[in-house]
């Protein structure tokens, strides 16, 4: 409640506000998200950084063992999951990042910018490939000028909600 009460007195000081929603866990799903950015979105116009957990990252055992300790089971089986194969791995990231892009386009003045691993990109080809790339090339869109410079196209879901990923992977 401190950091959405200081996000809050920020964002009316009109002081620009970015917020790093990393790493997001594998079970976190539409619900939670929705739930994140209405929040987020609620404190006003600000940025959003995305990017879902990596298992080669220096910060994941950390996140294995704080979840062994607090009791989350769910997320252990997950993360060990993810630890194990590459490619549960890459399908995690890759749906975390469609359905974070996805329910952004819910809210108005909410702008995420994810930032697609680079072994997530090395891990595609073709067209998934070039999307994640211009993704993870894309100017984040904070500004300090006052002016916001909009949602770049490269920031968007990477398939349709009706689309399944699994034709792009």
């Amino acid at each position: 409640m401190t950091r959405w009460q200081a996000l809050d007195k920020l964002q009316q000081a009109d002081v620009s506000v970015f917020v790093s929603m990393s790493p997001t866990y594998p079970t976190m799903g539409e619900d939670d998200f929705h739930e994140l950015l209405s929040y987020f979105r609620a404190v006003g116009e600000v940025v959003v950084f995305h990017e879902p957990i990596n298992p080669r990252g220096a910060n994941f055992q950390q996140c294995l063992t704080a979840a062994k300790e607090a009791g989350y089971d769910d997320v252990v089986t997950e993360l060990q999951q993810m630890q194990d194969s590459h490619q549960y791995w890459v399908e995690y990231a890759l749906n975390q990042l469609n359905t974070v892009q996805q329910v952004a386009t819910r809210f108005d003045g909410l702008q995420v910018h994810s930032w697609p691993d680079d072994e997530l990109v090395r891990s595609t080809s073709g067209q998934l490939r070039s999307k994640l790339t211009a993704m993870q090339q894309a100017v984040s869109p904070e500004s300090f000028s006052g002016k916001h410079s909009g949602t770049s196209p490269e920031q968007s879901k990477l398939a349709h909600e009706t689309d399944s990923l699994g034709h792009l992977i």
